[in-house]
């Protein structure tokens, strides 16, 4: 016979099996979590990624900025999140992170041969905007079904 303790197991205690466990319970299942680390959260954890800084921040918090307001508002998550001028910054082991290189849309026009066509890459940039206006509302609604 099958055990029946839970009715939904979730294997990953990372921030997404974590939300997927929130709102089956909520909706009256009996959920188990399952995760090989020593502790869950995945993209919500702070650790110190670079040796020799002291700073703790998440390896994945760039993973915040598409986490959808209403899933907050569902599971009554009291967060704050603040937007940022620089997409990324990958500190310099030849200062020991005192420094590094910043990226920003500057920088990306120059690494990716743009530099000289500003207005293409933001006119491909606004298409991409239109495209995901239409998707993003999509990804907190259930699957449409035949």
């Amino acid at each position: 016979m099958a055990d029946s303790r839970f009715d939904v197991v979730i294997v990953g205690g990372g921030h997404n099996g974590l939300v997927a466990a929130a709102y089956l319970a909520r909706a009256g299942r009996r959920v188990q979590v399952l995760e090989r680390l020593a502790h869950v959260g995945g993209a919500a954890v702070s650790a110190h990624p670079f040796d020799g800084v002291d700073a703790r921040l998440s390896r994945y918090s760039y993973l915040v900025s598409l986490l959808p307001r209403r899933i907050l508002d569902d599971l009554g998550a009291r967060v704050r999140l603040a937007r940022r001028r620089y997409s990324s910054y990958t500190p310099d082991p030849a200062t020991g992170g005192r420094s590094g290189l910043l990226i920003g849309p500057e920088s990306t026009f120059g690494a990716i041969g743009a530099a000289t066509d500003e207005g293409g890459f933001e006119d491909f940039y606004r298409h991409c905007g239109s495209v995901t206006a239409r998707l993003w509302p999509t990804l907190s609604e259930p699957l449409q079904t035949r």
